[in-house]
């Protein structure tokens, strides 16, 4: 990289990671601004070429316990009766 130049000067694909932790009304409206906010701030720099984002709407207690549930499922042996 050449002295005096910053990223922005650079040629670049230029992404975004937009995560919320909950499914709360605020957190998803949080989810929106980071969306528009990131694509915004990247689409504006004519050396940076967009690309789409990867959106990751959390892990939410209920999420985690079905995953649980269908993991033990496809653990559990198909006839009980041979377990000892």
């Amino acid at each position: 990289m050449q002295v005096g130049k910053t990223i922005f000067d650079l040629k670049l694909f230029v992404t975004y990671y937009a995560r919320v932790s909950s499914e709360k009304e605020e957190q998803i409206n949080s989810l929106e601004n980071q969306i528009n906010f990131f694509e915004d701030y990247i689409k504006k720099n004519p050396n940076w070429t967009f690309v789409p984002g990867y959106v990751d709407e959390g892990i939410t207690r209920n999420n985690i316990i079905e995953k649980r549930k269908l993991y033990e499922n496809d653990r559990r042996p198909e006839n009980p009766k041979n377990l000892t």
